[in-house]
């Protein structure tokens, strides 16, 4: 992993003075000190660095909210805020900025690490998605339509929201639990450690499980996601990802696999497979109540075979059926159920590399099938 290169605008001396030394002691490599907003915008075209610890009142004739304003516009670097100052008509032209943090001094480094940290995946998180969504083929690349249009730079910017929202609810959890590990550890009893860890884990689970959504979606609007088939036992393979996810599952959801017919070796691409079974039936969960029965169901055909997966939950709106594949695109019902809809458009990309096909019947408040049909090869 590259150094993180951090620029500190500060204009009191003895403080930049020991907020450079504390980076430092944190692995940090700070490009430099200013005191000024206009030697923050000098140093920063000169230098690029991955973020800015900006106080707030400085010297010259910007103060450090127009700086911050200047270099997320013109150089699309992420700006922390670190002052004193707090109050509230300084708080809402701060948040005006659309700041990565906002530190109130005196400060602990593990916050300011935090933080800093915090930022930086946010900021790398934002910029793959408009990579993503920069380009005008997205639709044709991924749903095949003739009369895809492009994206215009309301919906990017209403994608992209959606997108850093929902990486933003996890990296808050890691932060709050981290801190309360920080903070109380100590005379935590085992259980509630465990609990925070947990909580950390299954944050840094969905951040992951985003970020890869979003790099595969750049890779096939780029046209190059990797193919790679090869034979396998298909029946296997699924029966391994159904154990995987009962033990993750526990008890809250009944996970079946059945499969049935003459079993033959396929040619597939595994990871390509994976995403689409794992999208699929992490989906079946997602949106079905607890204890309900998710099914997996593998059917070998002499041509083909068939991929079943089935829930009980909310199901999907029949206004919803035609644009359910599109990127991005969420069925009217799902209320504060977390996604970016970025899943089925991938899945519906995987499985036509095969030469396959993707289908779904839908009853609202009943349940959805998926059905994938690959064919033999």
């Amino acid at each position: 992993m590259s150094l993180i290169r951090i620029l500190v605008v500060e204009d009191e001396p003895i403080v930049a003075e020991d907020i450079a030394g504390r980076l430092t002691r944190m692995g940090y490599e700070v490009v430099g000190v200013v005191e000024s907003g206009e030697a923050a915008i000098a140093l920063a075209e000169a230098t690029l660095p991955s973020l800015v610890l900006m106080d707030i009142v400085l010297e010259g004739e910007l103060d450090g909210i127009e700086a911050a304003e200047w270099l997320r516009t013109n150089l699309d670097v992420p700006v922390v805020y670190l002052t004193a100052n707090a109050d509230e008509s300084t708080l809402q032209r701060a948040k005006a900025t659309i700041p990565f943090g906002y530190i109130l001094k005196p400060f602990k480094e593990r916050e300011l690490q935090a933080t800093i940290e915090i930022a930086i995946s946010r900021h790398q998180a934002e910029r793959e998605v408009r990579r993503a969504l920069t380009k005008q083929q997205l639709w044709q690349s991924l749903t095949k339509r003739e009369d895809a249009q492009p994206l215009d730079d309301e919906a990017r910017s209403q994608y992209l929201m959606m997108a850093v929202h929902e990486l933003r609810t996890p990296l808050s959890i890691v932060k709050v639990s981290a801190s309360l590990l920080r903070e109380r550890g100590g005379s935590m009893s085992e259980s509630d450690r465990n609990r925070n860890l947990a909580y950390i884990e299954n944050a840094i689970g969905n951040m992951n499980d985003l970020l890869e959504d979003v790099l595969t979606l750049s890779k096939v609007n780029r046209r190059r996601l990797d193919f790679n088939p090869e034979a396998m036992a298909l029946d296997t393979f699924c029966e391994n990802l159904v154990d995987a996810m009962r033990w993750s599952l526990g008890e809250q959801y009944q996970l079946v696999f059945v499969v049935s017919g003459e079993r033959y070796v396929v040619s597939l691409d595994q990871k390509l497979i994976w995403h689409a079974l794992n999208n699929l039936l992490s989906n079946a969960i997602k949106y079905s109540p607890s204890a309900s029965t998710v099914t997996l169901e593998l059917v070998y055909q002499p041509e083909a075979v068939v991929i079943r997966v089935t829930d009980q939950g909310i199901g999907i709106p029949p206004e919803d059926h035609a644009r359910l594949f599109e990127p991005f695109h969420r069925a009217k019902n799902v209320g504060s159920i977390a996604g970016t809809g970025l899943g089925l458009a991938i899945v519906k990309h995987c499985v036509e590399l095969h030469g396959g096909t993707i289908r779904f019947s839908s009853v609202l408040g009943s349940g959805t099938t998926f059905i994938i049909t690959l064919p033999r090869q």
